[in-house]
């Protein structure tokens, strides 16, 4: 093990959530990234985007390469507990592959329509269904106002507080040592990061850095004057059950972006309040639910009309304002003050434990070998953000 008393790393990532963390593994296993160290100044992760997450993996999406990144984010979790294994001992994750369902309920359905096209040609096993084939298959959802629905039964969902601490148990079983620091500045000479400075007062210097602070990376770029379009956008959450029985349901999700799906006896979710678009927030409303929440659902399950709500929580999405996908890769660009050896994975939008596996692989390749090997992330780029040029998801995000 390293020994964690040493301030002078070959690399830094700034940022210990399932980003942070799988980035991590993923150069530790290589044996080849040296020492590296992960800076997270909340090891309970009590505010973290992580465990207050949904879980969800599932590759209804527009882009393909959100598609391949969510692909290999699904094989990879379905072997995650023996992968992450330590000694022998698996690292479970409650890994429930339930599937996805998206409806269209708003009307106009061809942008569904088009992306199942899209999904299928890259191989999602997806399937299009009438509201008479969907009644069929899920004789609880009221399918009135529903035109089409795309169900794609083999993806899931998986405990997102159990999948964090695997892959850090895993990094940490591999080298990898996590200070429980808050990054308070950075210090660069001739266009490259030298040191960041720890609220203990301490220095950390690396040979290279990574920003993966998710919610919170707008704001530690900031400090060495990198522009990270990422704010915080608040997501409350409601667990709920009924006394009423029905078919097991799959994670749903719908153009009028109610959201929820089965979470042990009950069932989890909610929709979003676009009252308020960032920020920062710890309040959660029993109003919004009986008022928003409530109605919306039992619109779509009748059964819900009787439903009692058992708890509530609120997260923070690390959205990417600019075009609402993930920034991988290099800090790019001409100015004076870009530095050479920083690196991003940040503003998931919601995303992160899905596309985990996929950004923590291809990241540490880019880091080591200088680039992409198993899959091209090159699109999700920060050159994008400077030269303007969203790359957009279209349809049901």
């Amino acid at each position: 093990m390293v020994d964690s008393r040493c301030q002078k790393w070959d690399i830094a990532i700034i940022g210990g959530g399932i980003i942070g963390s799988a980035i991590a593994y993923f150069l530790a296993r290589t044996g080849k990234a040296g020492q590296v160290v992960v800076i997270e100044p909340d090891p309970t992760y009590s505010k973290a985007s992580t465990p207050l997450a949904n879980g969800g993996i599932r590759r209804l999406f527009s882009l393909p390469d959100n598609i391949v990144m969510a692909q290999y984010g699904l094989d990879f979790y379905s072997r995650f507990a023996t992968k992450m294994a330590i000694e022998g001992e698996e690292q479970p994750i409650s890994f429930c592959r339930q599937g996805y369902l998206f409806l269209s309920d708003s009307g106009n359905h061809s942008v569904m329509e088009k992306n199942y096209e899209i999904q299928c040609a890259n191989g999602v096993d997806a399937k299009l269904l009438d509201s008479s084939a969907l009644k069929k298959l899920f004789p609880s959802i009221n399918t009135d106002d529903i035109a089409i629905a795309v169900y794609s039964p083999n993806d899931g969902w998986v405990d997102p507080h159990s999948a964090l601490f695997g892959f850090k148990r895993k990094a940490r079983s591999l080298g990898v040592t996590y200070l429980d620091e808050r990054v308070m500045d950075w210090e660069s000479r001739n266009g490259l990061v030298r040191k960041i400075f720890t609220g203990d007062g301490q220095s950390v210097e690396a040979d290279t850095y990574v920003i993966s602070s998710g919610a919170w990376s707008g704001e530690v770029g900031q400090m060495i004057g990198l522009h990270l379009p990422i704010q915080p956008m608040a997501r409350e959450n409601y667990f709920f059950k009924t006394n009423t029985l029905i078919e097991p349901l799959p994670l749903l999700k719908s153009e009028s972006n109610l959201a929820f799906r089965p979470e042990g006896q009950g069932y989890t979710g909610g929709i979003p309040d676009w009252s308020v678009q960032y920020g920062w927030r710890s309040d959660i409303s029993v109003d919004y639910f009986q008022r928003v929440v409530w109605p919306a659902l039992a619109h779509r399950i009748p059964v819900f009309e009787n439903l009692k709500l058992n708890g509530s929580f609120i997260g923070h999405y690390d959205t990417n304002s600019f075009d609402k996908n993930a920034i991988i890769g290099s800090w790019t660009g001409s100015g004076a003050e870009v530095c050479g050896n920083v690196y991003i994975a940040a503003g998931f939008s919601g995303h992160g434990i899905m596309h985990a596996p996929a950004a923590g692989l291809a990241l540490s390749e880019l880091i080591l070998d200088g680039d992409y090997k198993t899959m091209d992330l090159s699109p999700f780029g920060y050159d994008r953000i400077i030269s303007g040029r969203p790359y957009r998801e279209i349809g049901i995000i």
